[in-house]
């Protein structure tokens, strides 16, 4: 008997590392496809026809998989989904559709957070606090700049293309005055910060009176429980606070602001070259003669260009002839220098020593609301300190107790 209830476990075991196996290899799979579509698109879109290059190069004798893309690819869809449940492709499409965001908000935050490396995760939250502060402005251009891409990509009227063409330029400068801007004006992201400090209420974990005089152990079920409560929040809140200061600390002291700016600035590089990039295709789409060229440039040869022109170097495949192309170069090639002259700006003067006297604001009022509520605690309660609030808590069984110690372990 005992045998075959061993063989029984035995098989359930074979059977569950084979369901987690074919588990682990769908996710893979589903990983696999949906960074592969989105580098693929953005590859093409932006860079080359990667596809037709592919083909080309390497299957010369069927270029009919260029001609029957749209066919083949839908074939392979319907083939499938023939095998799969709705609910499966249902769940795949939006995966895909959203992994851009899933990377940035799931995939990217799992890693850190398992790293345990605080440092790093308080880089990436004020890189997520720095984008939701802005997400209204953010999201007004980006859907104006992607509209006039597609435009300058696609469109060959004049009307449209010279609109679009404006509208990158307007973003770009507005873009770099808000760089210039952020040197001087107060980190809003450490503005957040002082946010959350304001929201925390302390007055509404005071006790009435009559708690507070009488005997906790004269106390009814009523007083007991709302007393529990409010210990339980002020020693959550202490301990949060204290968790944030120090964690902002070391995150001050590891000079990761510093990887910060530079990673924005170099996100600023990119920017403005794909700017230049679509004013200057812009101005070949509206007049061909603006630019001397042996053969049609792709867009490839006009980030090349625009690259270029950054560094105030010209290349043999695209010049700039005419006064309006001459003068959108000339403004590329001083872009570089007020990049320069930010990157200089936001790491080794101003803005560093600024941004650490801000840091130090604000890990300030963490550590004294910390302590305002631990003085709250010994007078409120008649608890001689944080350490016998955690005791009574574990002794009253309260809710948040085991997570309470797990962050007061990171504190120490």
């Amino acid at each position: 008997m005992n045998e075959i209830t061993n063989r029984k476990k035995d098989i359930n075991v074979i059977v569950k590392s084979t369901l987690d196996s074919k588990l682990t290899l769908t996710k893979l799979l589903r990983e696999f496809i949906a960074a592969f579509i989105w580098a693929y698109s953005i590859i093409k879109l932006f860079i080359f026809d990667v596809d037709i290059y592919l083909i080309q190069n390497f299957l010369p004798n069927h270029t009919y998989f260029i001609i029957y893309k749209l066919p083949i690819l839908l074939g392979l869809v319907a083939l499938l989904w023939l095998f799969t449940k709705n609910k499966n492709i249902f769940f795949w499409s939006l995966y895909i559709c959203f992994y851009p965001l899933i990377l940035l908000f799931w995939r990217i935050p799992h890693i850190i957070f398992r790293q345990k490396n605080w440092v790093l995760a308080f880089t990436f939250i004020n890189g997520i606090l720095s984008f939701m502060i802005t997400i209204k402005y953010s999201f007004i251009s980006s859907t104006v700049y992607l509209i006039s891409l597609i435009v300058i990509m696609t469109s060959t009227n004049k009307a449209l293309l010279l609109f679009s063409c404006t509208a990158i330029s307007v973003i770009l400068i507005l873009t770099f005055y808000n760089r210039f801007k952020v040197i001087f004006k107060k980190s809003s992201i450490l503005g957040f910060y002082t946010l959350f400090l304001s929201r925390v209420d302390k007055s509404t974990l005071i006790l009435e009176e009559e708690i507070t005089k009488t005997p906790v152990e004269l106390l009814n079920d009523r007083q007991m429980e709302k007393r529990t409560t409010n210990l339980q929040m002020l020693v959550l809140f202490n301990r949060i606070h204290l968790f944030i200061a120090k964690k902002l600390r070391l995150y001050q002291n590891s000079r990761m602001n510093f990887a910060y700016y530079v990673i924005s600035i170099v996100g600023l590089v990119i920017f403005t070259i794909l700017s230049f990039t679509l004013i200057n295709l812009s101005l070949f789409k509206l007049n061909t003669t603006h630019f001397y060229y042996e053969e049609i440039p792709s867009f490839f040869i006009f980030i090349y260009y625009s690259f270029n022109n950054l560094l105030s170097t010209p290349i043999s495949e695209l010049k700039a002839v005419t006064p309006l192309s001459q003068s959108v170069s000339m403004v590329g090639t001083f872009s570089a220098f007020l990049i320069l002259v930010i990157l200089t700006s936001l790491v080794w003067s101003v803005r560093s020593q600024k941004h650490n006297d801000e840091l130090n604001d604000v890990i300030n009022s963490f550590e004294q609301q910390g302590k305002g509520m631990e003085q709250l605690i010994v007078d409120q309660y008649k608890i001689k300190n944080i350490e016998d609030a955690l005791i009574e808590l574990e002794k009253l069984k309260a809710v948040l107790i085991k997570f309470i110690y797990k962050i007061s372990e990171n504190i120490k």
